[in-house]
């Protein structure tokens, strides 16, 4: 079932969507150059804040500076929580234009630096510093994300990044864990007919 709910401009609108078919909708709609171990869709498992899952396909890879930029409301980019601080994180994100750039370190693709953007303006790493960082078993099944705030105070809004659709788009066994753990509806944006 999908819903629409508001409109966040004039190209865009804010749906709910099921998660037990992500597959299905979250997709590449697009033409990548996205290197395997990025494609599917990821499960933010132990994230504090209210938003589930992401993609990194439908953007434009860097394969020079190997670099990627995903606007968080872009559509079909990121859910939310069906909830009223999932609605009200949605809407933040959309007018700061919040947007994170991942920058692996080396072709390996096993360590990255996530600088987080607001109205356009990088937060200093001062503020936080943010990595993502693969599980060397998995071939990208797993990611880390870590957080050190002002300069000291680490692990706050740590989590891990679990493929639950892979790059054929079948569902992984981390699928079902996630829909044991969450709210099977999220608030996703799509573009507009």
């Amino acid at each position: 079932m999908t819903t629409a709910i508001g409109s966040t401009d004039m190209t865009t609108a804010i749906e709910v969507k099921q998660l037990d078919t992500i597959a299905d909708w979250m997709t590449a709609v697009t033409p990548t150059t996205l290197p395997d171990i990025l494609k599917g869709v990821f499960f933010m498992d132990g994230n504090p804040l209210p938003d589930h899952c992401i993609t990194f396909y439908n953007l434009a890879w860097d394969a020079v500076n190997r670099t990627i930029s995903i606007p968080v409301t872009a559509p079909l980019q990121w859910t939310f929580h069906n909830t009223l601080p999932g609605w009200i994180l949605l809407q933040g994100a959309r007018l700061s234009s919040f947007t994170y750039k991942i920058q692996f370190k080396d072709d390996s693709l096993e360590w990255a630096q996530i600088t987080p953007y607001t109205f356009g303006i990088p937060v200093p790493r001062w503020v936080v510093d943010t990595t993502l960082f693969r599980d060397p078993g998995t071939n990208g099944d797993i990611w880390y994300r870590k957080n050190v705030w002002f300069g000291g105070v680490p692990r706050v809004g740590e989590y891990v990044l679990r493929r639950v659709v892979d790059r054929d788009g079948h569902y992984t066994p981390a699928h079902q864990q996630m829909l044991e753990k969450v709210n099977p509806e999220c608030l996703v944006v799509v573009k507009s007919n």
